[in-house]
């Protein structure tokens, strides 16, 4: 896979939902989540990614089409991958970070080196992940009901250790365990076990300087 990288937002600072949203769809690299890996389950929504970063975060903004509406989740750390859900996996030094976000924007996330040894992130740190989504939780589709929807994410980067200049490997993720239509679509394959916890797996990105 050719290695792509995460571009420099040179002047982004500001946290305002509409400005950022529009700097990650111009300048911002596109990725698109769209291997199946297992053929038994071949269901995907369209799914793309546009990520980059700023002094202080890595700012990905996930676009969804075709999903179908799920997400008992409502506190951060619940399950949200058994919802309509996207994610970000990134190594950090022999750990890995996963970043699981229903459409909600409710956030799971814990490291650890496998899939089976992992510390959750803390609460305080879960709070500075900014989330912006696109629902109204005051007014969501029906259980079932297929919907678009996008979900923009700022994780502060000294959470994830990541530095300018520096290459790292990661994937994205795409997933609904519990919807009316199970699946299961990342960016970088990932082989025929059905299981995103895979850092072998992950590909490389550079974050421009």
């Amino acid at each position: 896979m050719e290695e792509l990288k995460f571009p420099h937002l040179k002047g982004l600072q500001t946290f305002n939902e509409e400005g950022i949203i529009q700097r990650l769809l111009t300048s911002g690299t596109n990725f698109r989540i769209d291997k199946i890996n297992w053929k038994e389950h071949p269901y995907k929504p369209k799914v793309e990614v546009y990520a980059g970063y700023n002094y202080k975060y890595l700012w990905l903004h996930f676009m969804v089409q075709a999903d179908y509406f799920h997400a008992e989740g409502k506190n951060d750390q619940d399950p949200v991958y058994q919802d309509s859900c996207v994610e970000f996996f990134v190594l950090v030094g022999d750990n890995y970070r996963n970043f699981e976000f229903n459409c909600l924007g409710v956030c799971l996330s814990a490291i650890g080196p496998d899939r089976h040894t992992r510390t959750p992130l803390d609460a305080d740190n879960l709070s500075r992940v900014i989330r912006f989504p696109s629902l109204d939780p005051k007014n969501l589709p029906a259980e079932g009901d297929q919907f678009d929807w996008y979900l923009t994410v700022g994780i502060p980067l000294e959470i994830i250790e990541l530095e300018t200049g520096k290459t790292f490997r990661c994937n994205f993720y795409k997933c609904g365990d519990r919807t009316s239509h199970p699946h299961w679509a990342s960016w970088a394959p990932i082989g025929a076990e059905l299981n995103f916890h895979q850092p072998a797996k992950f590909a490389p990105i550079t974050f421009a300087p």
